[in-house]
């Protein structure tokens, strides 16, 4: 087994032994020149700031609602952008002083730099770590505070823009639509004033009106019917008292008495009963006629008759009146009731037509009443979700400034680092040893496998398919 073993690793440390200078030089080079290297090679140092974003009042049932949320988790691949765009970075060269402002070369060169060695990393979901790899520490607080500022300057941007852009435009708006609620109201109220007797409010009183001035109306037809009815009646009266019929009747009872006295004495043939007989059938004739003129009296031969009847008042000597006074002072009353209930029925006739004019006009009016109503409705509701809008916004824009020191924190602040990264110079010598090692050895085994030259008799026996029958030693003494 020790024989085999032996015959197997034999041609490795055979090969190793003809190469071995090619296998230690690069082991004893590559130690020195990998810690010569170290002292040479530029020190490089890493500093990084922790910055903690809490949103407490978003853990807060009462504010959740007027908070706004950073999103720093949606965000963080925007703000890693903008954090390594050439314009941020450009503005911390040049408020720093990291490079000549006039040479734009090496202003590129450090905004390159910066750019490849600065990292914006998010621990968990509050967290973010800013780091740096640079060649000067004490470069790096500076850089990394300023750094941090615009960080937290780009994070609070949009939720300090939105509230500020809110609160301008909703105010903005607020005033407008003031100003279009205020219009609403004059127009409003000017239709008010102009018709605030035909208003809706009032279709109720004008409805019950109305019905009373019906029933007035019916009530006052009623009166005056029984007026004319009582005044014909009067005039009924007056006719059968008219003193021309009664001195009718005395004269008819006159030749009746006349008639019954000559027919005592004479026949009906006689001539004077004859006469009185003709003057007796014209005087009842007229009497006929006076009855049926009289049915119909006119005002003005009821004022004659007033008259007449006046001018017999007066005179003492006559004491039988046909006509009493008392007949024409309720004719009288009569007919200034009728004029009384006529007047009264005209005005009630005309505010029941007013009325009914009124509510004839109503349709139109409340069409243009409710156009501006809903107008200064729409208007007034707008206004109050506005208003109500802009104080939300002023209250979230005075929570975000009140809770902006506690909600954005440096946890850990950058300091100037005073270890380099680079490794150690034993390090760098172990290294250049395992180094140098792998060097040779694949130097060497490059070599041999190069190498066309027979060192064992298995390669003979390969190569020529024949065996090797005896091995002759190098006999360098007998040679010479």
């Amino acid at each position: 087994m020790r024989h085999k073993l032996f015959a197997k690793l034999y041609p490795l440390l055979h090969a190793m032994w003809n190469h071995r200078y090619l296998i230690l030089i690069p082991v004893l080079v590559m130690p020195l020149l990998m810690t010569a290297g170290s002292f040479v090679k530029a020190k490089r140092y890493y500093a990084q700031t922790t910055i903690l974003v809490q949103e407490a009042a978003m853990l807060n049932p009462f504010l959740e609602d007027l908070s706004i949320s950073m999103n720093l988790k949606d965000r963080i691949k925007a703000l890693r952008v903008l954090i390594h765009s050439h314009s941020v970075l450009e503005q911390v060269v040049e408020e720093l002083d990291l490079a000549p402002t006039n040479n734009r070369s090496q202003v590129e060169a450090v905004i390159g730099n910066l750019n490849r060695n600065l990292a914006l990393t998010l621990v968990g979901n509050d967290l973010v770590q800013l780091g740096l790899n640079w060649p000067a520490p004490t470069e790096m607080p500076a850089i990394l505070n300023k750094v941090s500022e615009i960080f937290l300057d780009k994070l609070r941007a949009p939720g300090r823009a939105s509230i500020d852009g809110s609160e301008i435009f909703l105010q903005k708006q607020l005033e407008s639509t003031q100003q279009d609620l205020e219009q609403a109201e004059s127009e409003l109220a000017a239709f008010k004033t102009e018709n605030a007797d035909n208003l809706p409010q009032l279709q109720n009183i004008k409805v019950q009106s109305d019905a009373r001035l019906n029933i007035l109306i019916q009530e006052t037809e009623l009166k005056l019917l029984h007026a004319q009815t009582q005044r014909d009646n009067f005039y009924q009266r007056l006719a059968s008292t008219n003193p021309v019929v009664g001195m009718l009747e005395e004269e008819i009872v006159k030749a009746e008495a006349e008639l019954a006295m000559l027919r005592a004495s004479y026949t009906d043939r006689h001539s004077s009963v004859k006469g009185v007989l003709r003057r007796l059938d014209r005087l009842k004739k007229e009497r006929t006629r006076l009855v049926d003129e009289q049915q119909s009296l006119s005002a003005q031969e009821v004022s004659q008759l007033w008259q007449r009847v006046a001018s017999n008042s007066q005179n003492n000597n006559n004491t039988t009146q046909p006509i009493l006074l008392s007949q024409f002072e309720k004719l009288q009353q009569a007919e200034g009731q009728i004029l009384a209930l006529t007047d009264e029925l005209t005005l009630l006739q005309g505010q029941a037509t007013l009325l009914q004019n009124k509510r004839a006009e109503f349709a139109v009016l409340e069409k243009q009443l409710k156009i501006l109503q809903r107008n200064y409705d729409v208007k007034s509701r707008i206004y109050n979700q506005l208003l109500e809008r802009y104080e939300m916004a002023k209250v979230t824009g005075h929570l975000g400034r009140f809770e902006e020191p506690d909600r954005l924190k440096i946890i850990d602040r950058p300091v100037e680092p005073h270890r380099p990264l680079n490794w150690p110079w034993w390090l760098n010598f172990i290294i250049g040893i395992a180094a140098g090692l792998g060097l040779g050895l694949s130097l060497a085994c490059a070599v041999q496998l190069l190498d066309t030259r027979l060192y064992q008799t298995t390669q003979i026996n390969r190569l020529t398919q024949v065996p090797v029958l005896t091995r002759l030693p190098n006999f360098s003494g007998s040679a010479s």
